[in-house]
């Protein structure tokens, strides 16, 4: 989904959104489609911006009565993102990422050049380099 040409949610936000719908918590839906909570958290701030509306609001408590719920915008937006894909899919057929796909958005990457860098162990000041 865009607006204006600029990016504001996909399927990772779908799966994200029905997460919290049926979780009840960013952490729980965040876990389930395999992303870290912080691009789970910058990815739903960065859709928010976009639309300039909130798509989730916080749910008081305490233990596991706290959460986070959807917004009447965020179900608007969970609806009309369920209703595009199943109109492209009954179309085509299955199509657009796999879980797998969506999952690796949100892990960590690794630096660039990283994998060259020795390791050396901790608190040896003179090998590192």
């Amino acid at each position: 989904m865009e607006r204006g040409g600029r990016f504001v949610i996909g399927d990772g936000g779908l799966k994200l959104l029905l997460g919290v719908l049926e979780q009840g918590s960013l952490l729980r839906a965040a876990k389930e489609i395999g992303w870290s909570y912080r691009h789970a958290w910058g990815y739903l701030k960065h859709a928010e911006a976009a639309l300039g509306l909130p798509l989730t609001t916080p749910r008081p408590g305490k233990g596991a009565s706290r959460g986070m719920t959807l917004t009447e915008t965020g179900r608007l937006v969970l609806e009309q993102l369920v209703a595009t894909r199943n109109r492209i899919d009954d179309a085509v057929g299955p199509s657009g990422p796999t879980s797998e796909d969506i999952a690796a958005r949100g892990r960590r990457r690794r630096r660039r050049g990283a994998e060259d860098q020795s390791r050396t162990p901790r608190g040896d000041w003179r090998t590192r380099r």
